[in-house]
């Protein structure tokens, strides 16, 4: 089970900086290098006008936090990850599953 945690990946958080004309410039910060596991799931594709949109989900395996969030992403090399939800089985279970969407 934690022999799947394969991929070395940073978790990171939104920020928003002061741009100093009244408004905010975001930015994403690190805040921990973990090690996950990727497990693909079905792309879904909806049409959209004049194209069509295919969406890559993802399955994120890694340890248990208390510090996981919806709206954070995953980076694992120059692959990026929006974090949609998350699924935890509870205390018993060492590991936690976040469901993602890769980012173009």
């Amino acid at each position: 089970m934690l022999s799947s945690l394969n991929q070395r990946a940073a978790l990171q958080a939104k920020t928003l900086m002061p741009d100093g004309g009244g408004g905010y410039s975001e930015n994403w910060q690190t805040f921990a290098l973990i090690w996950i596991g990727i497990v693909p799931l079905t792309p879904s594709e909806r049409f959209g006008p004049d194209r069509l949109e295919t969406k890559a989900r993802h399955r994120l395996r890694l340890r248990r936090r208390n510090d996981l969030a919806v709206g954070q992403r995953v980076v694992v090399g120059d692959r990026r990850f929006a974090v949609l939800g998350l699924v935890d089985e509870g205390p018993p279970s060492p590991l936690i599953t976040l469901l993602c969407e890769e980012l173009p």
